[in-house]
């Protein structure tokens, strides 16, 4: 997966790159953005090269609303070139669940177990 966003050039997000498991927030429709309430200003991002199935088997869809993912999130990026960064790490709370791992070392992680089977 890779987020394509525009973060503002200064200290403040350069040193908040360098950290692993940034609080985020994801939201998924048609499209996946993220968005960052710890930049200055705040910025948000579209995620490419992701695959639904996939991230569902990782992190359980809600029902109704706009979004079928809303959740606070951390992921850790690394940059590929400007504007463009590959998603290594990527976990997304469910008051259910917890914390679910999506994305461990910029691959999807094992499914979760979310349903208990009779």
């Amino acid at each position: 997966m890779k987020l394509n966003i525009s973060f503002s050039q200064n200290m403040h997000t350069e040193q908040l790159l360098r950290q692993e498991r940034i609080p985020c927030l994801c939201k998924i429709s048609k499209e996946f953005e993220i968005y960052f309430s710890v930049t200055i200003p705040e910025t948000f991002g579209i995620v490419s090269e992701w695959d639904r199935s996939e991230l569902e088997l990782r992190a359980v869809a809600g029902g109704g609303g706009q979004y079928t993912h809303y959740a606070n999130s951390l992921i850790t990026l690394s940059e590929i070139k400007p504007n463009v960064y590959k998603i290594i790490g990527l976990e997304m709370f469910y008051k259910n669940f917890g914390w679910c791992v999506v994305l461990k070392d910029g691959e999807y992680a094992s499914p979760g177990d979310f349903w208990d089977e009779e």
